[in-house]
């Protein structure tokens, strides 16, 4: 039997995979406040206790040096597909799905951006694969990645 027929099933799979549009977050908005203890393995949370009260999260929330307004501004260009509503506190919430490069697994990421006061914002980011028990450290590194971006952002 030739391999070959095989190999053709798997790249044009793989193509109409990468093609395919990248359906927007389905349901509710993420509640950061009700995130449970005991995060999966597929996932990453970067937040302090004042906004998710009982999750542990796998590194602190940042804190940056400009108003919550400046932060998203940066933030939509960064990723223009994400949806973005400010909330009566003042927070502005923002969601989006990401696209691995290589098997184009989409995850879902949440950014709170917390006003601490008019020139500071705290931004919580919590990203999670849609698919898998394990993500092998994907949804910190986009963590990181986000927060280096938004610093550079802010810088330039």
């Amino acid at each position: 039997m030739s391999l070959k027929p095989l190999a053709l099933c798997c790249a044009s799979t793989l193509i109409l995979m990468a093609c395919a549009t990248t359906p927007p977050p389905a349901g509710d908005w993420l509640s950061f406040a009700t995130l449970e203890p005991g995060l999966p393995t597929n996932r990453a949370l970067a937040c302090d206790p004042d906004i998710c009260l009982a999750a542990d999260a796998t590194r602190p929330a940042a804190t940056y040096d400009a108003s919550a307004e400046a932060v998203a501004a940066v933030l939509a260009k960064l990723e223009p597909g994400a949806e973005f509503r400010t909330e009566d506190n003042g927070d502005i919430r923002a969601r989006y799905v990401d696209t691995t490069a290589v098997l184009r697994f989409r995850d879902d990421v949440d950014v709170l951006i917390r006003p601490l006061t008019d020139t500071s914002a705290k931004v919580a980011i919590y990203s999670r694969s849609r698919v898998g028990l394990s993500d092998l450290g994907k949804n910190g590194a986009r963590i990181e990645a986000l927060e280096k971006d938004l610093t550079t952002g802010l810088a330039g």
